[in-house]
Protein backbone atom coordinates (compact mmCIF):
# COMPACT_ATOMS: atom_id res chain seq x y z
CA UNK A 1 0.00 0.00 0.00
CA UNK A 2 1.25 3.47 -0.86
CA UNK A 3 1.95 5.52 2.26
CA UNK A 4 1.26 8.74 0.33
CA UNK A 5 -2.21 7.84 -0.91
CA UNK A 6 -3.16 5.14 1.64
CA UNK A 7 -4.83 3.34 -1.24
CA UNK A 8 -4.77 -0.42 -1.78
CA UNK A 9 -4.44 -1.90 -5.24
CA UNK A 10 -7.17 -4.38 -4.33
CA UNK A 11 -9.66 -4.75 -1.52
CA UNK A 12 -11.24 -8.21 -1.29
CA UNK A 13 -14.52 -8.20 0.63
CA UNK A 14 -15.09 -11.62 2.19
CA UNK A 15 -12.56 -14.22 3.29
CA UNK A 16 -14.45 -17.22 1.92
CA UNK A 17 -13.35 -19.67 -0.75
CA UNK A 18 -13.37 -17.26 -3.68
CA UNK A 19 -11.97 -14.35 -1.70
CA UNK A 20 -9.09 -16.34 -0.22
CA UNK A 21 -8.23 -17.74 -3.65
CA UNK A 22 -8.31 -14.34 -5.36
CA UNK A 23 -6.14 -12.85 -2.61
CA UNK A 24 -3.65 -15.68 -3.08
CA UNK A 25 -3.24 -15.04 -6.81
CA UNK A 26 -2.96 -11.28 -6.45
CA UNK A 27 -0.62 -11.19 -3.45
CA UNK A 28 1.82 -13.96 -4.37
CA UNK A 29 2.97 -12.12 -7.50
CA UNK A 30 4.34 -9.36 -5.28
CA UNK A 31 3.03 -6.75 -7.72
CA UNK A 32 -0.12 -5.75 -5.84
CA UNK A 33 -1.11 -4.62 -2.38
CA UNK A 34 -4.17 -6.51 -1.19
CA UNK A 35 -6.44 -5.94 1.80
CA UNK A 36 -8.77 -8.83 2.70
CA UNK A 37 -11.71 -7.88 4.91
CA UNK A 38 -13.54 -10.73 6.65
CA UNK A 39 -16.64 -10.09 8.77
CA UNK A 40 -15.94 -13.12 10.96
CA UNK A 41 -13.07 -13.99 13.23
CA UNK A 42 -10.21 -16.44 13.36
CA UNK A 43 -10.57 -20.06 12.23
CA UNK A 44 -8.28 -21.33 14.98
CA UNK A 45 -10.82 -23.61 16.60
CA UNK A 46 -11.02 -27.36 17.09
CA UNK A 47 -14.67 -27.08 16.04
CA UNK A 48 -13.43 -26.14 12.57
CA UNK A 49 -10.38 -28.37 12.24
CA UNK A 50 -11.86 -31.65 13.54
CA UNK A 51 -14.73 -32.68 11.32
CA UNK A 52 -16.61 -34.48 14.09
CA UNK A 53 -17.18 -31.01 15.58
CA UNK A 54 -18.79 -29.69 12.38
CA UNK A 55 -22.16 -29.20 14.06
CA UNK A 56 -20.57 -26.83 16.55
CA UNK A 57 -18.73 -25.02 13.74
CA UNK A 58 -21.95 -24.52 11.82
CA UNK A 59 -23.59 -23.07 14.91
CA UNK A 60 -20.73 -20.88 16.13
CA UNK A 61 -19.33 -19.50 12.85
CA UNK A 62 -22.48 -18.86 10.84
CA UNK A 63 -24.37 -15.77 9.69
CA UNK A 64 -27.55 -17.40 10.99
CA UNK A 65 -29.90 -16.33 8.20
CA UNK A 66 -33.39 -17.86 7.92
CA UNK A 67 -35.46 -18.10 4.76
CA UNK A 68 -39.02 -16.90 4.34
CA UNK A 69 -41.76 -19.58 4.34
CA UNK A 70 -41.60 -21.52 1.07
CA UNK A 71 -45.07 -21.95 -0.41
CA UNK A 72 -43.79 -24.71 -2.72
CA UNK A 73 -42.96 -26.83 0.36
CA UNK A 74 -45.88 -26.22 2.67
CA UNK A 75 -44.46 -23.01 4.16
CA UNK A 76 -41.18 -24.56 5.29
CA UNK A 77 -38.46 -22.22 6.60
CA UNK A 78 -34.79 -23.08 7.12
CA UNK A 79 -31.52 -21.76 8.44
CA UNK A 80 -29.23 -20.85 5.56
CA UNK A 81 -25.66 -21.63 6.45
CA UNK A 82 -22.95 -19.18 5.51
CA UNK A 83 -19.53 -19.17 7.12
CA UNK A 84 -18.78 -16.03 9.10
CA UNK A 85 -15.13 -16.83 9.79
CA UNK A 86 -11.84 -16.81 7.91
CA UNK A 87 -12.26 -19.43 5.19
CA UNK A 88 -15.99 -18.72 4.94
CA UNK A 89 -18.17 -21.74 4.30
CA UNK A 90 -15.09 -23.87 3.56
CA UNK A 91 -14.49 -23.68 7.33
CA UNK A 92 -17.89 -25.10 8.27
CA UNK A 93 -19.01 -27.28 5.34
CA UNK A 94 -18.90 -31.03 4.75
CA UNK A 95 -15.37 -30.91 3.21
CA UNK A 96 -16.66 -32.65 0.06
CA UNK A 97 -14.50 -31.83 -2.96
CA UNK A 98 -16.29 -31.92 -6.32
CA UNK A 99 -15.14 -30.18 -9.49
CA UNK A 100 -18.38 -30.73 -11.37
CA UNK A 101 -18.91 -32.38 -14.75
CA UNK A 102 -17.13 -31.14 -17.89
CA UNK A 103 -20.56 -30.63 -19.45
CA UNK A 104 -21.45 -28.12 -16.70
CA UNK A 105 -18.84 -25.67 -17.93
CA UNK A 106 -19.28 -26.47 -21.60
CA UNK A 107 -22.95 -25.59 -21.14
CA UNK A 108 -21.96 -22.24 -19.64
CA UNK A 109 -19.75 -21.56 -22.66
CA UNK A 110 -22.05 -22.98 -25.35
CA UNK A 111 -24.11 -20.66 -27.52
CA UNK A 112 -27.71 -21.00 -28.63
CA UNK A 113 -30.38 -22.98 -26.82
CA UNK A 114 -27.80 -25.45 -25.52
CA UNK A 115 -26.06 -23.00 -23.22
CA UNK A 116 -25.33 -19.52 -21.95
CA UNK A 117 -22.74 -18.41 -24.51
CA UNK A 118 -20.19 -17.23 -21.93
CA UNK A 119 -16.68 -17.25 -23.48
CA UNK A 120 -13.74 -18.35 -21.36
CA UNK A 121 -15.73 -20.71 -19.13
CA UNK A 122 -15.60 -24.04 -20.99
CA UNK A 123 -14.19 -27.12 -19.29
CA UNK A 124 -10.98 -26.69 -21.27
CA UNK A 125 -10.73 -23.15 -19.88
CA UNK A 126 -11.24 -24.02 -16.21
CA UNK A 127 -9.45 -27.39 -16.11
CA UNK A 128 -5.90 -25.93 -15.81
CA UNK A 129 -7.05 -23.85 -12.84
CA UNK A 130 -8.49 -26.88 -11.06
CA UNK A 131 -5.30 -28.82 -11.71
CA UNK A 132 -3.03 -26.00 -10.50
CA UNK A 133 -5.16 -25.71 -7.36
CA UNK A 134 -4.88 -29.32 -6.19
CA UNK A 135 -2.58 -31.59 -4.30
CA UNK A 136 -4.25 -34.96 -4.73
CA UNK A 137 -2.87 -38.42 -4.00
CA UNK A 138 -3.09 -39.34 -7.67
CA UNK A 139 -1.63 -36.18 -9.17
CA UNK A 140 -1.42 -37.52 -12.69
CA UNK A 141 -3.22 -36.72 -15.92
CA UNK A 142 -5.73 -34.00 -15.16
CA UNK A 143 -5.36 -34.09 -11.37
CA UNK A 144 -2.90 -31.80 -9.64
CA UNK A 145 -0.06 -32.82 -7.34
CA UNK A 146 1.56 -29.50 -6.36
CA UNK A 147 -1.28 -27.11 -5.67
CA UNK A 148 -2.19 -25.31 -2.44
CA UNK A 149 -5.48 -27.16 -1.81
CA UNK A 150 -4.99 -30.62 -0.27
CA UNK A 151 -7.49 -33.35 -1.09
CA UNK A 152 -7.77 -36.93 0.10
CA UNK A 153 -10.18 -39.75 -0.60
CA UNK A 154 -11.90 -42.11 1.84
CA UNK A 155 -9.74 -45.24 1.86
CA UNK A 156 -11.22 -47.34 4.64
CA UNK A 157 -14.99 -47.26 4.08
CA UNK A 158 -17.45 -48.96 6.42
CA UNK A 159 -18.90 -52.35 5.49
CA UNK A 160 -22.22 -50.66 4.70
CA UNK A 161 -20.47 -48.31 2.28
CA UNK A 162 -18.74 -51.19 0.53
CA UNK A 163 -22.09 -52.97 0.25
CA UNK A 164 -23.56 -49.82 -1.28
CA UNK A 165 -20.85 -49.89 -3.95
CA UNK A 166 -21.61 -53.53 -4.74
CA UNK A 167 -25.39 -53.03 -4.84
CA UNK A 168 -24.96 -50.12 -7.25
CA UNK A 169 -22.79 -52.29 -9.49
CA UNK A 170 -25.48 -54.99 -9.42
CA UNK A 171 -28.02 -52.67 -11.05
CA UNK A 172 -25.59 -51.44 -13.68
CA UNK A 173 -24.07 -48.41 -11.95
CA UNK A 174 -20.28 -48.67 -12.28
CA UNK A 175 -17.67 -47.94 -9.66
CA UNK A 176 -15.83 -44.75 -10.59
CA UNK A 177 -12.33 -44.54 -9.17
CA UNK A 178 -12.17 -40.75 -9.58
CA UNK A 179 -15.29 -38.68 -10.23
CA UNK A 180 -13.12 -35.56 -10.61
CA UNK A 181 -11.11 -36.83 -13.58
CA UNK A 182 -13.59 -35.77 -16.26
CA UNK A 183 -16.19 -38.56 -16.04
CA UNK A 184 -18.63 -38.27 -13.15
CA UNK A 185 -21.06 -41.13 -13.68
CA UNK A 186 -20.94 -43.96 -11.17
CA UNK A 187 -20.45 -44.48 -7.45
CA UNK A 188 -17.20 -43.49 -5.77
CA UNK A 189 -15.33 -43.03 -2.52
CA UNK A 190 -15.78 -39.44 -1.36
CA UNK A 191 -12.94 -36.95 -1.86
CA UNK A 192 -12.42 -34.46 0.94
CA UNK A 193 -10.68 -31.11 1.44
CA UNK A 194 -8.54 -32.49 4.24
CA UNK A 195 -4.94 -33.06 5.23
CA UNK A 196 -3.94 -35.61 7.87
CA UNK A 197 -7.60 -36.12 8.71
CA UNK A 198 -8.17 -32.43 9.50
CA UNK A 199 -10.19 -29.89 7.55
CA UNK A 200 -8.10 -28.01 4.99
CA UNK A 201 -10.08 -24.87 4.24
CA UNK A 202 -9.56 -22.12 1.68
CA UNK A 203 -7.80 -20.15 4.41
CA UNK A 204 -5.38 -23.04 4.96
CA UNK A 205 -4.76 -23.33 1.22
CA UNK A 206 -4.54 -19.71 0.13
CA UNK A 207 -4.01 -17.33 3.07
CA UNK A 208 -1.72 -19.03 5.56
CA UNK A 209 1.08 -19.99 3.11
CA UNK A 210 1.68 -16.28 2.49
CA UNK A 211 1.11 -15.01 5.99
CA UNK A 212 4.41 -13.10 6.02
CA UNK A 213 3.91 -11.22 2.76
CA UNK A 214 4.16 -7.49 3.37
CA UNK A 215 1.94 -6.60 0.42
CA UNK A 216 -1.18 -8.24 1.83
CA UNK A 217 -3.15 -7.72 5.00
CA UNK A 218 -6.06 -9.64 6.52
CA UNK A 219 -8.49 -7.79 8.77
CA UNK A 220 -10.93 -9.92 10.79
CA UNK A 221 -14.24 -8.88 12.36
CA UNK A 222 -14.50 -6.28 9.59
CA UNK A 223 -18.13 -6.10 8.40
CA UNK A 224 -18.33 -4.15 5.13
CA UNK A 225 -21.66 -2.35 4.79
CA UNK A 226 -21.19 -0.07 1.76
CA UNK A 227 -19.12 0.38 -1.37
CA UNK A 228 -18.40 4.01 -2.20
CA UNK A 229 -18.55 5.18 -5.83
CA UNK A 230 -17.48 8.17 -7.88
CA UNK A 231 -19.53 7.81 -11.04
CA UNK A 232 -19.07 4.25 -12.29
CA UNK A 233 -15.84 3.69 -10.38
CA UNK A 234 -15.73 2.10 -6.92
CA UNK A 235 -13.39 4.08 -4.70
CA UNK A 236 -13.44 2.17 -1.42
CA UNK A 237 -15.50 0.45 1.25
CA UNK A 238 -16.99 1.45 4.57
CA UNK A 239 -16.88 -1.16 7.30
CA UNK A 240 -17.33 -1.67 11.00
CA UNK A 241 -14.58 -3.41 12.95
CA UNK A 242 -15.06 -4.15 16.63
CA UNK A 243 -17.59 -1.34 16.90
CA UNK A 244 -15.47 1.26 15.08
CA UNK A 245 -16.53 2.69 11.69
CA UNK A 246 -13.71 2.69 9.13
CA UNK A 247 -13.06 3.46 5.48
CA UNK A 248 -10.53 1.81 3.15
CA UNK A 249 -9.70 3.15 -0.32
CA UNK A 250 -8.76 0.98 -3.29
CA UNK A 251 -8.13 1.10 -7.01
CA UNK A 252 -10.05 -2.15 -7.45
CA UNK A 253 -12.59 -4.03 -5.33
CA UNK A 254 -13.50 -7.74 -5.40
CA UNK A 255 -16.67 -8.97 -3.70
CA UNK A 256 -16.64 -12.48 -2.25
CA UNK A 257 -19.45 -12.35 0.27
CA UNK A 258 -21.26 -15.35 -1.18
CA UNK A 259 -24.66 -15.93 -2.73
CA UNK A 260 -26.53 -14.13 0.06
CA UNK A 261 -24.20 -11.33 1.13
CA UNK A 262 -22.77 -10.21 -2.21
CA UNK A 263 -26.14 -9.14 -3.68
CA UNK A 264 -27.08 -7.64 -0.32
CA UNK A 265 -23.95 -5.47 -0.30
CA UNK A 266 -24.44 -4.45 -3.92
CA UNK A 267 -28.00 -3.34 -3.21
CA UNK A 268 -26.99 -1.47 -0.04
CA UNK A 269 -24.43 0.33 -2.21
CA UNK A 270 -26.90 1.33 -4.92
CA UNK A 271 -26.33 -1.46 -7.44
CA UNK A 272 -29.54 -3.37 -8.15
CA UNK A 273 -33.14 -3.19 -9.24
CA UNK A 274 -34.10 0.52 -9.12
CA UNK A 275 -37.56 -0.28 -7.76
CA UNK A 276 -36.10 -2.43 -4.98
CA UNK A 277 -33.56 0.26 -4.07
CA UNK A 278 -36.04 3.12 -4.11
CA UNK A 279 -38.36 1.14 -1.83
CA UNK A 280 -35.63 1.35 0.83
CA UNK A 281 -34.56 4.92 0.11
CA UNK A 282 -31.26 3.90 -1.53
CA UNK A 283 -29.94 6.05 -4.38
CA UNK A 284 -29.35 4.16 -7.62
CA UNK A 285 -25.70 4.05 -8.69
CA UNK A 286 -26.03 1.25 -11.28
CA UNK A 287 -29.39 -0.03 -12.47
CA UNK A 288 -29.01 -3.83 -12.50
CA UNK A 289 -32.44 -5.42 -12.08
CA UNK A 290 -31.22 -9.02 -11.74
CA UNK A 291 -29.12 -8.44 -8.63
CA UNK A 292 -30.50 -10.91 -6.09
CA UNK A 293 -32.53 -12.85 -8.64
CA UNK A 294 -31.83 -16.31 -10.10
CA UNK A 295 -31.29 -17.85 -6.64
CA UNK A 296 -30.85 -21.57 -7.21
CA UNK A 297 -30.29 -24.52 -4.85
CA UNK A 298 -30.01 -28.28 -5.22
CA UNK A 299 -33.27 -29.72 -3.81
CA UNK A 300 -32.65 -32.76 -1.64
CA UNK A 301 -34.64 -35.85 -0.61
CA UNK A 302 -33.48 -37.92 2.35
CA UNK A 303 -33.75 -41.69 2.80
CA UNK A 304 -32.90 -43.30 6.15
CA UNK A 305 -32.62 -47.05 6.78
CA UNK A 306 -32.19 -49.20 9.83
CA UNK A 307 -29.20 -51.53 9.69
CA UNK A 308 -28.79 -55.13 10.83
CA UNK A 309 -25.11 -54.50 11.55
CA UNK A 310 -23.32 -51.87 13.61
CA UNK A 311 -23.10 -48.53 11.84
CA UNK A 312 -21.47 -45.26 12.91
CA UNK A 313 -24.41 -44.63 15.22
CA UNK A 314 -22.99 -45.01 18.70
CA UNK A 315 -24.91 -48.09 19.75
CA UNK A 316 -21.97 -50.41 20.44
CA UNK A 317 -20.90 -49.08 23.80
CA UNK A 318 -17.40 -48.22 24.91
CA UNK A 319 -15.71 -50.73 22.62
CA UNK A 320 -17.20 -49.10 19.53
CA UNK A 321 -16.12 -45.66 20.71
CA UNK A 322 -12.59 -46.90 21.35
CA UNK A 323 -12.52 -48.48 17.89
CA UNK A 324 -13.58 -45.21 16.26
CA UNK A 325 -10.92 -43.31 18.19
CA UNK A 326 -8.27 -45.87 17.20
CA UNK A 327 -9.33 -45.71 13.55
CA UNK A 328 -8.82 -41.98 13.57
CA UNK A 329 -5.56 -42.08 15.51
CA UNK A 330 -3.97 -44.70 13.24
CA UNK A 331 -5.52 -43.94 9.85
CA UNK A 332 -7.25 -40.55 10.08
CA UNK A 333 -10.42 -42.28 8.86
CA UNK A 334 -13.89 -43.02 10.20
CA UNK A 335 -16.70 -40.79 11.51
CA UNK A 336 -14.32 -38.39 13.26
CA UNK A 337 -13.05 -37.34 9.82
CA UNK A 338 -16.22 -37.46 7.71
CA UNK A 339 -19.94 -38.20 7.70
CA UNK A 340 -20.22 -39.12 4.02
CA UNK A 341 -18.02 -41.93 2.75
CA UNK A 342 -19.44 -42.31 -0.76
CA UNK A 343 -20.78 -40.11 -3.54
CA UNK A 344 -22.65 -41.07 -6.68
CA UNK A 345 -23.71 -39.40 -9.89
CA UNK A 346 -26.60 -41.39 -11.34
CA UNK A 347 -28.98 -41.20 -14.28
CA UNK A 348 -32.63 -41.66 -13.34
CA UNK A 349 -33.27 -42.69 -16.96
CA UNK A 350 -30.90 -44.45 -19.38
CA UNK A 351 -31.92 -42.00 -22.12
CA UNK A 352 -30.21 -39.11 -20.33
CA UNK A 353 -26.88 -37.92 -21.68
CA UNK A 354 -25.52 -37.03 -18.21
CA UNK A 355 -26.33 -37.95 -14.59
CA UNK A 356 -29.21 -35.86 -13.27
CA UNK A 357 -28.87 -36.68 -9.55
CA UNK A 358 -26.08 -36.72 -6.98
CA UNK A 359 -26.02 -39.17 -4.07
CA UNK A 360 -24.36 -38.74 -0.67
CA UNK A 361 -24.04 -41.97 1.33
CA UNK A 362 -23.35 -42.15 5.06
CA UNK A 363 -23.11 -45.27 7.29
CA UNK A 364 -24.80 -43.13 9.96
CA UNK A 365 -28.55 -42.87 10.39
CA UNK A 366 -29.84 -39.40 11.16
CA UNK A 367 -33.12 -37.56 10.75
CA UNK A 368 -34.12 -34.07 9.72
CA UNK A 369 -36.27 -32.40 12.38
CA UNK A 370 -38.88 -29.66 12.39
CA UNK A 371 -36.33 -27.42 14.10
CA UNK A 372 -33.94 -27.78 11.13
CA UNK A 373 -31.59 -29.79 13.32
CA UNK A 374 -30.10 -33.28 13.14
CA UNK A 375 -31.29 -36.16 15.32
CA UNK A 376 -29.16 -39.31 15.37
CA UNK A 377 -30.92 -42.67 15.35
CA UNK A 378 -30.74 -44.60 18.60
CA UNK A 379 -30.13 -47.76 16.57
CA UNK A 380 -27.73 -48.72 13.75
CA UNK A 381 -28.63 -47.04 10.49
CA UNK A 382 -27.55 -45.31 7.32
CA UNK A 383 -28.53 -42.18 5.39
CA UNK A 384 -28.72 -41.52 1.66
CA UNK A 385 -29.27 -38.02 0.27
CA UNK A 386 -30.58 -37.53 -3.27
CA UNK A 387 -30.32 -34.11 -4.90
CA UNK A 388 -31.07 -32.86 -8.39
CA UNK A 389 -28.03 -31.64 -10.29
CA UNK A 390 -29.57 -28.90 -12.42
CA UNK A 391 -32.78 -27.61 -10.82
CA UNK A 392 -35.03 -25.28 -12.77
CA UNK A 393 -36.71 -23.58 -9.80
CA UNK A 394 -35.50 -20.09 -8.93
CA UNK A 395 -35.81 -17.79 -5.93
CA UNK A 396 -34.58 -14.37 -4.91
CA UNK A 397 -32.55 -12.41 -2.34
CA UNK A 398 -34.04 -9.05 -1.32
CA UNK A 399 -33.23 -6.35 1.19
CA UNK A 400 -35.16 -6.22 4.44
CA UNK A 401 -34.19 -2.57 4.90
CA UNK A 402 -31.39 -0.12 4.19
CA UNK A 403 -29.64 -1.21 7.39
CA UNK A 404 -26.56 -3.43 6.89
CA UNK A 405 -27.34 -5.12 10.21
CA UNK A 406 -30.62 -6.61 8.97
CA UNK A 407 -30.35 -10.07 7.36
CA UNK A 408 -31.37 -10.42 3.73
CA UNK A 409 -34.82 -11.66 2.79
CA UNK A 410 -34.42 -15.15 1.29
CA UNK A 411 -37.24 -16.34 -0.97
CA UNK A 412 -36.27 -19.77 -2.24
CA UNK A 413 -39.30 -21.35 -4.04
CA UNK A 414 -37.32 -24.59 -4.09
CA UNK A 415 -39.91 -26.67 -5.96
CA UNK A 416 -41.60 -24.00 -8.08
CA UNK A 417 -40.80 -25.93 -11.27
CA UNK A 418 -42.59 -29.32 -11.26
CA UNK A 419 -39.71 -31.03 -13.07
CA UNK A 420 -37.56 -30.71 -9.96
CA UNK A 421 -39.99 -32.75 -7.89
CA UNK A 422 -40.28 -35.27 -10.74
CA UNK A 423 -36.52 -35.82 -10.66
CA UNK A 424 -36.43 -36.28 -6.88
CA UNK A 425 -39.20 -38.88 -7.09
CA UNK A 426 -37.29 -40.74 -9.80
CA UNK A 427 -34.15 -40.56 -7.65
CA UNK A 428 -35.89 -42.02 -4.60
CA UNK A 429 -37.27 -44.87 -6.70
CA UNK A 430 -33.79 -45.60 -8.09
CA UNK A 431 -32.27 -45.72 -4.60
CA UNK A 432 -35.03 -48.03 -3.40
CA UNK A 433 -34.26 -50.37 -6.29
CA UNK A 434 -30.59 -50.35 -5.32
CA UNK A 435 -31.34 -50.99 -1.65
CA UNK A 436 -33.59 -53.94 -2.45
CA UNK A 437 -30.70 -55.70 -4.17
CA UNK A 438 -27.81 -57.63 -2.67
CA UNK A 439 -25.66 -57.28 -0.73
CA UNK A 440 -27.51 -54.25 0.62
CA UNK A 441 -30.85 -56.01 1.20
CA UNK A 442 -29.30 -58.47 3.66
CA UNK A 443 -27.81 -55.66 5.74
CA UNK A 444 -30.88 -53.41 5.89
CA UNK A 445 -33.60 -54.00 8.45
CA UNK A 446 -36.18 -51.44 7.29
CA UNK A 447 -36.76 -48.13 5.56
CA UNK A 448 -37.39 -45.51 8.22
CA UNK A 449 -37.66 -42.45 5.92
CA UNK A 450 -39.80 -42.08 3.86
CA UNK A 451 -41.00 -45.47 5.13
CA UNK A 452 -42.73 -48.50 3.65
CA UNK A 453 -46.13 -46.79 3.86
CA UNK A 454 -44.94 -44.19 1.29
CA UNK A 455 -44.92 -46.75 -1.49
CA UNK A 456 -46.32 -45.39 -4.75
CA UNK A 457 -45.36 -42.44 -6.90
CA UNK A 458 -48.55 -40.72 -5.79
CA UNK A 459 -47.53 -41.26 -2.16
CA UNK A 460 -44.12 -39.72 -2.84
CA UNK A 461 -45.66 -36.79 -4.69
CA UNK A 462 -47.79 -36.03 -1.64
CA UNK A 463 -45.01 -36.71 0.89
CA UNK A 464 -41.88 -35.13 -0.59
CA UNK A 465 -42.62 -31.41 -1.03
CA UNK A 466 -42.85 -30.51 2.65
CA UNK A 467 -39.81 -32.70 3.38
CA UNK A 468 -37.53 -31.61 0.54
CA UNK A 469 -34.43 -30.02 2.01
CA UNK A 470 -31.58 -27.74 0.97
CA UNK A 471 -28.28 -29.29 -0.10
CA UNK A 472 -26.67 -26.00 1.03
CA UNK A 473 -25.25 -25.12 -2.39
CA UNK A 474 -26.87 -21.70 -3.06
CA UNK A 475 -25.76 -19.87 -6.21
CA UNK A 476 -26.74 -17.54 -9.00
CA UNK A 477 -27.82 -14.23 -7.40
CA UNK A 478 -25.32 -12.14 -9.41
CA UNK A 479 -25.60 -14.14 -12.61
CA UNK A 480 -22.77 -14.08 -15.13
CA UNK A 481 -23.62 -13.72 -18.80
CA UNK A 482 -23.24 -11.84 -22.06
CA UNK A 483 -26.79 -10.45 -22.17
CA UNK A 484 -27.80 -7.03 -20.87
CA UNK A 485 -29.57 -8.56 -17.88
CA UNK A 486 -26.46 -10.28 -16.54
CA UNK A 487 -25.01 -8.78 -13.35
CA UNK A 488 -21.41 -9.61 -14.32
CA UNK A 489 -19.77 -10.28 -17.66
CA UNK A 490 -17.48 -13.20 -18.52
CA UNK A 491 -14.58 -11.30 -16.91
CA UNK A 492 -16.52 -11.19 -13.59
CA UNK A 493 -16.70 -7.39 -13.76
CA UNK A 494 -19.97 -5.95 -12.46
CA UNK A 495 -21.72 -4.48 -15.49
CA UNK A 496 -21.96 -0.71 -15.33
CA UNK A 497 -18.79 -0.36 -13.24
CA UNK A 498 -15.13 0.07 -14.13
CA UNK A 499 -13.37 -1.71 -11.27
CA UNK A 500 -15.77 -3.87 -9.23
CA UNK A 501 -15.57 -7.66 -9.61
CA UNK A 502 -17.24 -10.67 -8.01
CA UNK A 503 -15.58 -13.98 -7.07
CA UNK A 504 -18.06 -16.35 -5.47
CA UNK A 505 -20.95 -18.72 -6.22
CA UNK A 506 -23.33 -15.83 -6.88
CA UNK A 507 -21.97 -15.48 -10.45
CA UNK A 508 -22.85 -19.03 -11.51
CA UNK A 509 -25.49 -18.88 -14.27
CA UNK A 510 -26.60 -22.39 -13.30
CA UNK A 511 -25.56 -24.93 -10.69
CA UNK A 512 -22.92 -27.52 -11.39
CA UNK A 513 -23.31 -31.26 -10.84
CA UNK A 514 -22.21 -31.53 -7.23
CA UNK A 515 -20.96 -29.60 -4.22
CA UNK A 516 -19.93 -26.05 -4.99
CA UNK A 517 -16.92 -25.33 -2.75
CA UNK A 518 -14.20 -26.38 -5.23
CA UNK A 519 -15.89 -24.31 -7.95
CA UNK A 520 -15.86 -21.21 -5.74
CA UNK A 521 -12.11 -21.62 -5.24
CA UNK A 522 -11.66 -21.98 -9.01
CA UNK A 523 -13.74 -18.83 -9.61
CA UNK A 524 -11.52 -16.86 -7.21
CA UNK A 525 -8.31 -18.17 -8.71
CA UNK A 526 -9.53 -17.46 -12.24
CA UNK A 527 -10.30 -13.84 -11.43
CA UNK A 528 -7.15 -13.29 -9.37
CA UNK A 529 -4.98 -14.74 -12.12
CA UNK A 530 -6.63 -12.61 -14.81
CA UNK A 531 -6.28 -9.39 -12.83
CA UNK A 532 -2.68 -10.14 -11.85
CA UNK A 533 -1.73 -10.85 -15.45
CA UNK A 534 -3.55 -7.79 -16.78
CA UNK A 535 -1.16 -5.45 -14.97
CA UNK A 536 2.01 -7.09 -16.27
Amino acid sequence: MSAATEEWDFIVVGGGSGGCAATYELARSGEHSVLLLEAGGSDRSADIKVFARVGHAMHNFNWGYTSKPDATRGGRTEEWLGGRVLGGSSSINGCNFVRGAPSDYDRWAATGNAGWGIPGWSYADVLPIFKDMETFEKGTGIRGAKGPQHIRRVKRPHRLTRAFFAAANAIGIPFNDDYNDGAQEGVSAMQLSQRNGLRFSAADAFIKPFKSLRNRKVELNAHVHRIEFEGDRATGVRYRQNGVEKFARARNIILSGGTMNTPKLLMLSGVGDPEELKRHGIDVVVASPEVGRNLVEHPLARLVYGSRITSHNLTGGILQKLGIALEYALHREGPISTVFEAVGFFKTSPELAEPDIQIHFSPLGYLDTAEDAVAMLDRPGLTILVNKNHPKSRGRIRLASASPDDPPVIEINLLSDPEDLDTLIAGVRLIRKLMQGEPMASLVADEIVPGANIATEEDLRAYLPARTELTRHPAGTCRMGVDEGAVVGPDQLVRGTKNLWIADASIMPDLISGNTNAVCMMIGLKLGRALANASH
